[in-house]
C-alpha cells in the first residue's frame, strides 16, 4: 500500500493505492479486467442503439473527453448554453459495501450473457476476450465470472510494513478491473433512476428525465450541462447514502472537467485545454526528450499527438495559439528540430482538418502563429 499526493487540491489531498503488480491474483485480475472492458463496450452499444428510439440518456459514462466536446458543439450551434456544474464522488472507492457491489456487478454480468446466444467469453493467448458459443482453452462462463469477481473483491489482502490487512469495504483501488467496476456500479444507479422516472413518474417524471440528456461522467467526476440544476436536486435520489458527492465549481457559468476549462459567454460554451499541473507552484517535466532512449518517430509522435489534442480541445484561436506555442517551444528545448516539427504539424493538420476547421484559419497561418515564422 502506498500514498500519493493530489497536488491540484487546496488544501492538498491524497489517495491510497493498493499495488497488485506481484499479487498472486494478478493473472485472474487482468483477465477479469479485459472481460469487463468487453462488457462495458456491450452495455455502451446497447444504450447507444436504444437511445435512437428514445429521448432519455441512461448511459452517462465516458472513456475520454471527446463526447463532452461534441455536446458543447451541439449546444453552441443553437447558442443555448445556460449552465454547467461539476461534481466529484469523494468516497467512491472507500465506502461502497461489498455485498452491494457484488450484487450489482453480478446483475450486469447476467444482463450481457442473457442478451445473446454466446455462453462463454474465451480468452486468447494474448489475453483478448471474445464471445463464443463453445469453450476455449481459457474461458469464463456467467457463473465463473461472478465467482471471480466475488473472490477479487472479498479477498483483497495488502501489507503495510509487517502488518497484513483485508479490505472489507470499498472497491480495491489498484487492481486492474477497478475503473470498470466503479463506472458500471454508478451506472446501475443512474440507469435505475432514469428508468423509474420514465416508467413511474408520469408526465413530470419524463420531463425531469430529459434534463439529464447532457450529463456525462468519467469514473468519479461528473459534469451536468443545461440541466437547470436538476442533477444537484436529484442526486440524493440517484445514489446510495454511502457515496459522498461534492459540487466542484463555485458558479454555474464556469467549470473545469477532465482536460477542459469551460465558461459561458453570450450563450455559448467557450472551452479550452486545461491541465491541472499548470496550477502547481513548481516546474513539471512533460513530454519526452530527444536524448532519451526512444526512437525519433515516437518523440515526434508525442509532439503532434499533443498538438492535435490542443486543437481538438480548444474553441477559440486566441486560446489555441499560446498553448500550442508553449508545446512547440518546449519540444525545441527538449531536442526537437524546428524543420521536422513544422513538417509533422502540417501533416497532422492535413490528416485531421476537422479538429482545426473551427479556427477559420489556413494551416500555413496556424503554423506561422505557433512557430513564430513570419
Amino acid at each position: 500500500m502506498y500514498w500519493i499526493p493530489k497536488m491540484h487540491k487546496n488544501p492538498m489531498g491524497h489517495r491510497f493505492i493498493v499495488a497488485s503488480k506481484v499479487c498472486c491474483t494478478k493473472k485472474v485480475s487482468k483477465s477479469v479486467s479485459n472481460v469487463f472492458k468487453l462488457i462495458y463496450g456491450q452495455v455502451e452499444s446497447f444504450h447507444r442503439k436504444a437511445k435512437f428510439n428514445s429521448n432519455y440518456q441512461k448511459f452517462w459514462v465516458l472513456q475520454n473527453v471527446d463526447p463532452v466536446i461534441d455536446i458543447l458543439k451541439k449546444i453552441n450551434k443553437r447558442k443555448n448554453a445556460k449552465s454547467i456544474s461539476t461534481y466529484d464522488f469523494s468516497t467512491l472507492y472507500t465506502k461502497i459495501p461489498h455485498n452491494d457491489l457484488i450484487d450489482r456487478l453480478s446483475k450486469i454480468i447476467s444482463f450481457v450473457f442473457e442478451g445473446g446466444d454466446a455462453k462463454y467469453v474465451n480468452i486468447s493467448e494474448k489475453g483478448n476476450p471474445s464471445w463464443s458459443k463453445t469453450k476455449g482453452k481459457k474461458y469464463f462462463s456467467k457463473s465463473s465470472l461472478i465467482v471471480a469477481v466475488k473472490h477479487l473483491i472479498k479477498n483483497c489482502y495488502f501489507t503495510v510494513g509487517n502488518i497484513t490487512m483485508r479490505q472489507a469495504i470499498g472497491i480495491p483501488m489498484g487492481i486492474d478491473p477497478a475503473p470498470f467496476w466503479a463506472n458500471l456500479y454508478l451506472y446501475t444507479y443512474e440507469e435505475d433512476f432514469i428508468t423509474n422516472l420514465v416508467k413511474n413518474g408520469g408526465k413530470d417524471g419524463k420531463i425531469r428525465a430529459r434534463h439529464f440528456h447532457s450529463n456525462r461522467r468519467f469514473i468519479d467526476d461528473l459534469c451536468a450541462m443545461n440541466d437547470g440544476g436538476e442533477f444537484g436536486r436529484s442526486s440524493p435520489e440517484i445514489y446510495p447514502p454511502e457515496l459522498e458527492l461534492k459540487k466542484e465549481n463555485l458558479t454555474d457559468d464556469s467549470a473545469t472537467f477532465l482536460c477542459l476549462s469551460i465558461k459561458i459567454e453570450d450563450r455559448r460554451f467557450i472551452y479550452k485545454l486545461y491541465d491541472k499541473r499548470d496550477d502547481f507552484p513548481f516546474f513539471i517535466v512533460r513530454m519526452p526528450h530527444m536524448s532519451s532512449n526512444i526512437p525519433q518517430s515516437i518523440f515526434y509522435s508525442a509532439l503532434v499527438g499533443e498538438f492535435l489534442r490542443i486543437g481538438r480541445s480548444t474553441l477559440r484561436f486566441e486560446d489555441f495559439v499560446p498553448k500550442a506555442k508553449e508545446l512547440f517551444d518546449r519540444m525545441l528545448t527538449q531536442g526537437a528540430k524546428a524543420s521536422v516539427s513544422r513538417k509533422m504539424i502540417l501533416k497532422i493538420m492535413s490528416k485531421h482538418p476537422e479538429d482545426f476547421v473551427h479556427f477559420k484559419t489556413e494551416h500555413e497561418e496556424i503554423l506561422k502563429s505557433v512557430t513564430n515564422v513570419l
